[in-house]
């Protein structure tokens, strides 16, 4: 995500003085030349007008038949010393983005993709979204400063889909009748338009039902007892956006660079008064994490946040090429995952999800991982490290897992460029990157009574007063999930079906958990 600071001073004359940020990418998606425009005062609305581009781009009407998209929003506060807020943005008209197709679910961001076929770079100029500043309750004479962030999402088309590969791996899902152990045994269970029952894996079960092998991650483990799922849970089957990789570094810095001091005590390991160098979620440099505090926060009298960087040259020179900003972010707790996505008006993943994601609409192959096979090639070794250019040292390299490379993670979307295939560059069907490996997933899961009344609800753009999601009804820390493995999991960890850590929680922050959204 790049930033863009905007000064506006909201008066008689609209007065414009941009100050502009070095550069910012998650994975090259990158957002230029903002500013503010159009000011309309009898409406009490301005345009906020940018160009928008991306690497590895695509629109396909075969096969997946889907797309990836961008996920823009804008934060802005009032004063030098105001609180970052999410902006009202009008619904559904009054925005221009030339030469691309956009999608509005609600007032707090646009998804904007391909109008037509094609694959690559995507860049659109002067695209402009409008604000409806006084419905954020900002006055005409106000100084107001804008940030404009992107997400690069994937489209998910509705449509029934497998789960389970049938290759016996830890708690997979199977039909719930089904007591097989053999290899390759196993019956899948599809998901259709209706929720799923879940039920006992019992001979006596209905095949009609859920389980999980042996009811291993699963509440319900003996009997033929059955439990729904809320009727509006996010089983995978209605359409739905994903995010093509997973958080970045330099995504979680700029995250924190728009929370309160208060807010960032919670979303960081040390406190934001630590001294410049000290890391944000674990300590400096640790597992390739080079998030940092670059300016010290005040906490007696006047309180100021901290604003953080990425050092994992380590030489308290921030966000330099070489820093690391590309690379997912590791040390994220439940908590961390759940107010990033809340922020940036998204919604948890369910493992429902992640299955059709990875997967998507064909036969399951025994213990696959995200790319439709069981087999790999682990990397080892990297170059031009920490860059956006960070890439594979180890032919034919297409996952970071195994411990294998036991450094860390690495930079998401690392092993795909213009000649890949969906198996060389470690991708799901669909297209979306480090399903299976590099950090582990965070997800909620069916197999927990409390996740189960999980409705699908998505963020609002902002998090309370302590930095914490408040979102409705999304689970605590305690009730979540991983799945896909990480770069030094085990290799089964990496297969789509495997359920081994479903009850793991995600309360802590370790060195290979992170994590991504959808909506």
């Amino acid at each position: 995500m790049k930033k863009i600071h905007t000064f506006l001073l909201l008066s008689l004359c609209l007065v414009l003085a941009g100050f502009v940020t070095g550069p910012v990418y998650a994975n090259k998606i990158t957002v230029s030349n903002t500013k503010l425009t159009g000011r309309n005062k009898a409406s009490k609305f301005v345009l906020v007008q940018f160009n928008l581009t991306w690497d590895n781009s695509f629109k396909t009407s075969s096969g997946p038949s889907n797309f990836d998209a961008a996920w823009v929003f804008v934060k802005y506060k009032v004063g030098d010393y105001g609180t970052w807020n999410h902006a009202t943005l009008n619904n559904p008209t009054g925005h221009t983005f030339t030469g691309a197709s956009t999608s509005q679910p609600d007032a707090t961001g646009i998804f904007v993709y391909r109008s037509a076929d094609a694959t690559g770079t995507f860049t659109i100029t002067n695209a402009q979204m409008r604000w409806n500043y006084g419905t954020d309750g900002v006055s005409d004479d106000a100084k107001v400063y804008v940030k404009v962030f992107a997400i690069e999402m994937v489209n998910i088309p509705s449509g029934n889909f497998q789960v389970g590969s049938s290759g016996q791996n830890t708690g997979e899902f199977r039909q719930a009748n089904d007591l097989s152990t053999g290899a390759a045994t196993a019956t899948t269970f599809t998901i259709t338009g209706s929720a799923p029952t879940l039920q006992g894996n019992n001979s006596a079960s209905s095949a009609l039902n859920i389980s999980t092998k042996g009811g291993s991650g699963n509440d319900q483990l003996t009997g033929t007892t059955t439990v729904a799922l809320s009727g509006s849970f996010p089983t995978g089957y209605n359409s739905f956006f994903c995010m093509k990789y997973e958080i970045t570094q330099g995504q979680y810095r700029d995250f924190l660079n728009t929370l309160t001091y208060a807010q960032q005590v919670n979303r960081t390991a040390n406190l934001p008064t630590s001294a410049v160098g000290t890391g944000a979620l674990a300590t400096a440099g640790s597992s390739r994490n080079g998030i940092e505090i670059k300016i010290q926060g005040t906490s007696t009298g006047s309180t100021f946040p901290a604003v953080y960087g990425c050092d994992l040259s380590n030489n308290d020179v921030f966000d330099e090429a070489a820093d690391g900003e590309w690379i997912a972010c590791n040390y994220l707790s439940w908590n961390d995952v759940a107010a990033f996505l809340d922020w940036a008006a998204l919604r948890p993943m369910t493992e429902l999800e992640y299955e059709k994601v990875a997967r998507g609409t064909v036969t399951p192959v025994n213990n696959e991982c995200a790319w439709g096979a069981a087999a790999f090639t682990a990397v080892v070794s990297i170059t031009s490290g920490a860059t956006e250019s960070e890439a594979s040292g180890t032919a034919g390299a297409n996952v970071t897992g195994s411990g294998a490379y036991t450094t860390g993670p690495v930079r998401v979307g690392m092993y795909a460029n213009g000649s890949t295939n969906r198996t060389t560059a470690g991708a799901s069907y669909y297209g979306v990157m480090e399903l299976s490996g590099n950090v582990w997933e965070q997800v909620v899961g069916i197999g927990n009574s409390n996740c189960r009344s999980f409705t699908g609800a998505v963020g609002n753009g902002a998090v309370n007063a302590s930095g914490n999601a408040d979102a409705g009804n999304w689970p605590s820390a305690v009730n979540i999930g991983l799945r896909g493995g990480s770069y030094n999991s085990s290799s089964t960890s990496l297969r789509v079906s495997d359920r081994s850590s479903m009850s793991t929680g995600g309360a802590s922050r370790l060195s290979d958990v992170g994590g991504r959204g959808v909506r």
